[in-house]
C-alpha cells in the first residue's frame, strides 16, 4: 500500500513538473522578446556600475588604506617572495647567475629520486620520461614555472587544510562550521575566484597562488577529517584507557592510522592545485597556462595542443606520483636487517645518481638549460593542424552537422525558452518546479537568489549561461548513463574505461578547449562539448557505483521471473539507482557549469564571457565582477534544487 502511495505521488509530480513546463512554453510563445532584460554587452547597469567605482576606489587606496598597508600587501609580499624563491630554484636564472640554482638534468635527478624513494622504479621511471617529455616539446621553462607555483600552492593550502582537517575529524562543532563554506567552495566555479583576488593582491603569481589555495585547501580539508572520522575506534579507545593524553592518542594512534587516507588527500590537492594553476594565467600566473590561453586567443590549435600535451604530462606525472605514494603499502610483516640494508643501499644509490646531476646542472651548461636542440614542438604543431584540418573537412557530419543539429533543435530552442521569456515568467516558473522537486524552503531560497540576479541587470546573460548548462548537462547524463550501465554490469568494460575516466579527471578542464575549439570552432557548441567531456567521468563512476550497489537478490529475482536483460536495466537497476543517477546528475551539472563559464574564452558569450571581458577592460570591470557573483547565485541554485531533487527521491 505504501509502496503504491509513493509511485502515485511521484507519477503526480512529474505530471506537475510536465504541465509547468508546458505552461511555460505556451507564456513564452505568447510573450517572446518581451522583458527580457537583454543588456548590450558595453553597457553598465547601475549595480555593475557600483561595483566598477567601488574597485576602482579599491585601486586607488592600495598605498593609503590600513587594510592594504598592514594585511593585503604583506600577504602579498610574502606569498610572492615564497613562489619567487622556488621559481629561482628550479624556473628562472638566480640573481647574478644565468641558469637557475638547479638546472633541467638536476630537477629531473631530484624527481626521479623523489618518486623512486616514495613509490617504485617504474613510477620513477614513467615520471622521469614525462618531465623530459615536457622539455622536448619546448615546454621546459613554462612546465618548471608550473612545478614551482603548483608545490608552493601545495605546500601552502597543506599547512592549512590538513590541521583545520584535523580540528574537524576531532570536533562535530568545527565541522558543522567549516562545512557550509567547503559545499560553497565546490559550487562556486573556478573563473569566479579570479577577478576579486586579482582586484585585491593585483595580478601575478601572489594572487594566482591565493586563488589555488582557495581552491585547494578545501579538498585537503574534507579528506583529512573524513580520514579521521572513519578509524577503527578500538586501538583508540585501547590508547585512552592507557592514560594516553589526547595529543598522545592523535599523534601516536589515529595520525599514522590515518596516513594512508591523508596522503590520498594530498594527491588531490595537488591535483586541485595544477587544475587552478593553468587557469590561473588569466590573472598573471606563470607557467604552461600562458601558452594555452595564448592559443586560445589567437585560435592556433597547433600551438595550443602542443602547450596543453605538457600539461597533460605534468598532471599524469603528479597523479602517478602521488597516488603510488598514498597505495605504497608495507608488508604486515617487518623487513628482516638485510631487507632494511639492501633498501636503504639502493636509496643510497639513488641519492648519490640525483646529487651527481643536480651538481652538473650547476656546473654544465647544457645540463642548465634544456638543449634548444631537442624541440619537436612545430613538428607537433604542424601534425596537430594537418589532423584537425583533415577531421573538419571529412568528418564534417561528426563536426559542423551534430553541432549545428544540437544548436538548431535543442539550444536555441531552450535559450528562446528561459531568455526569450519575460523575466517574471522564467523566474517564476523555475521558482514553481523548485517548489515541486525540493519543497518549500528550496524554493524561497530560489526565489531571493533569482531575484538577486534580476537586480544584478545580468538576467539575459544568466539565461544564457543556464541553457548551455542545462543543455551539456542532458547531453553528458545520456552518454554518462550509457557508459555507467555498462560498466555498473560488466566488469571487463570497467576495467577498459576505468583508465580513460581516471585520467579524465586528472586533466585541468582549460586543457579540453583546445582540442573542442579545433573540431568546432569558436562557438557556443565548443563550450558546451567542452564541458560533457569534463563532466563525464564523475557522471560515469557514480552511476557505475550505483548500479552495482543494486542487491544481487533483486536481479536474481527478475531473471528467475523471465524479464530480459532489458527489462532488468529499465525495470529493476536504473529505478534502484535512480538516487545515485540524480546525484550524477547534481555533479554533473556543477561540472558543466564551471566549465561552461570557462567557454567565454571561445565564443560562448553568457556570463563566463563577461568575466573574461571584465578583467582586460577596466570600464567593464564592474560587469565582470558582478558577472562573477551572478555566476555563483545561479550555482547555488542549481546545486539546491539538484540536491533536494536526490534526497527527496
Amino acid at each position: 500500500m505504501l509502496d503504491r502511495l509513493i509511485v502515485q505521488f511521484h507519477l503526480k509530480k512529474s505530471y506537475l513538473l510536465l504541465g509547468l513546463v508546458f505552461i511555460w512554453i505556451v507564456l513564452s510563445r505568447l510573450f517572446q522578446g518581451t522583458q527580457t532584460l537583454e543588456l548590450p554587452v558595453s553597457e553598465n547597469t547601475s549595480v555593475t556600475t557600483a561595483f566598477g567605482d567601488a574597485a576602482a576606489s579599491i585601486r586607488g587606496n592600495r598605498t593609503k588604506s590600513p587594510a592594504f598597508i598592514y594585511f593585503f600587501n604583506p600577504i602579498r609580499v610574502g606569498i610572492n617572495g615564497f613562489v619567487q624563491v622556488i621559481r629561482t630554484l628550479i624556473a628562472i636564472p638566480a640573481p647574478g647567475s644565468i641558469i637557475p640554482v638547479i638546472g633541467w638534468l638536476g630537477f629531473a635527478g631530484l624527481i626521479a629520486f623523489a618518486v623512486y624513494a616514495t613509490s617504485n622504479w617504474r613510477t620513477s621511471l614513467l615520471a622521469t620520461s614525462l618531465l623530459l617529455g615536457c622539455g622536448a616539446l619546448g615546454m621546459w621553462t613554462y612546465t618548471m614555472d608550473t612545478f614551482a607555483m603548483t608545490i608552493a600552492a601545495v605546500l601552502l593550502s597543506l599547512a592549512i587544510g590538513i590541521p583545520l582537517g584535523i580540528w574537524a575529524g576531532l570536533s562535530d562543532r568545527v565541522l558543522k562550521l567549516l562545512t557550509p563554506i567547503l559545499d560553497l567552495a565546490q559550487i562556486l566555479p573556478t573563473l569566479v575566484y579570479l577577478a576579486p583576488l586579482a582586484l585585491f593582491f593585483l595580478i601575478g603569481a601572489a594572487s594566482a597562488t591565493i586563488a589555488t589555495m582557495v581552491y585547494s585547501i578545501p579538498i585537503s580539508i574534507r579528506i583529512t577529517s573524513h580520514a579521521i572520522r572513519n578509524l577503527n575506534y578500538s586501538p583508540i579507545e585501547a590508547s585512552t584507557s592507557m592514560g594516553a593524553t589526547t595529543k598522545q592518542t592523535l599523534a601516536k594512534v589515529q595520525l599514522p592510522m590515518a596516513k594512508q587516507m591523508i596522503v590520498l588527500g594530498i594527491n588531490q590537492t595537488v591535483m586541485a592545485a595544477l587544475s587552478f594553476v593553468v587557469i590561473a594565467a588569466l590573472i598573471g600566473a606563470p607557467g604552461l597556462g600562458k601558452p594555452v590561453v595564448d592559443a586560445l586567443i589567437i585560435r592556433n590549435v597547433g600551438q595550443g595542443f602542443v602547450a596543453g600535451l605538457a600539461v597533460v604530462f605534468v598532471a599524469i606525472l603528479l597523479d602517478r606520483s602521488t597516488s603510488a605514494a598514498a597505495k605504497h603499502q608495507e608488508s604486515f610483516i617487518p623487513p628482516t636487517p638485510k631487507q632494511i640494508i639492501r633498501k636503504r643501499i639502493k636509496l643510497g644509490i639513488a641519492a648519490t645518481v640525483a646529487i651527481v646531476m643536480i651538481f652538473l646542472s650547476r656546473a654544465q651548461l647544457w645540463a642548465a638549460v634544456w638543449p634548444e636542440k631537442i624541440d619537436f614542438s612545430d613538428a607537433v604543431a604542424r601534425v596537430t593542424n594537418t589532423a584537425t584540418n583533415w577531421t573538419t573537412t571529412n568528418l564534417y557530419i561528426f563536426t559542423v552537422g551534430f553541432k549545428d543539429f544540437i544548436s538548431n533543435w535543442v539550444l536555441n530552442p531552450l535559450e528562446a525558452l528561459l531568455g526569450g521569456s519575460p523575466w517574471y515568467v522564467t523566474l517564476l516558473l523555475i521558482v514553481f518546479i523548485a517548489l515541486v522537486i525540493g519543497g518549500v524552503r528550496v524554493s524561497l531560497l530560489s526565489l531571493v537568489l533569482l531575484g538577486l540576479i534580476v537586480l544584478s541587470g545580468l538576467w539575459h546573460d544568466a539565461m544564457i549561461t543556464l541553457t548551455q548548462t542545462i543543455v551539456a548537462t542532458l547531453l553528458t547524463m545520456t552518454v554518462g548513463i550509457l557508459l555507467g550501465i555498462l560498466i555498473g554490469r560488466n566488469n571487463r568494460a570497467e576495467k577498459i574505461l576505468r583508465p580513460f575516466l581516471d585520467a579524465g579527471q586528472t586533466l585541468p578542464a582549460f586543457v579540453y578547449l583546445v582540442p573542442m575549439l579545433g573540431l568546432f570552432g569558436p562557438t557556443r557548441f565548443t563550450a558546451i562539448a567542452t564541458g560533457i567531456v569534463y563532466a563525464i567521468p564523475v557522471v560515469v563512476k557514480i552511476v557505475g557505483e550505483g548500479i552495482r550497489a543494486v542487491p544481487a537478490t533483486i536481479i536474481e529475482a527478475a531473471t528467475a521471473a523471465g524479464s530480459s536483460t532489458r527489462q532488468i536495466i529499465t525495470k529493476v537497476q536504473l529505478p534502484a539507482a535512480k538516487k545515485a543517477i540524480l546525484l550524477a546528475a547534481n555533479q554533473g551539472m556543477i561540472f558543466v557549469l564551471a566549465v561552461v563559464v570557462i567557454g567565454g574564452f571561445v565564443g560562448s558569450g553568457g556570463l563566463g564571457y563577461l568575466v573574461i571581458l571584465g578583467g582586460s577592460k577596466p570600464d567593464l570591470q564592474g560587469k565582470g565582477l558582478v558577472a562573477g557573483l551572478v555566476i555563483l547565485l545561479l550555482g547555488v541554485t542549481i546545486d539546491r534544487i539538484a540536491q533536494a531533487g536526490a534526497k527527496r527521491a
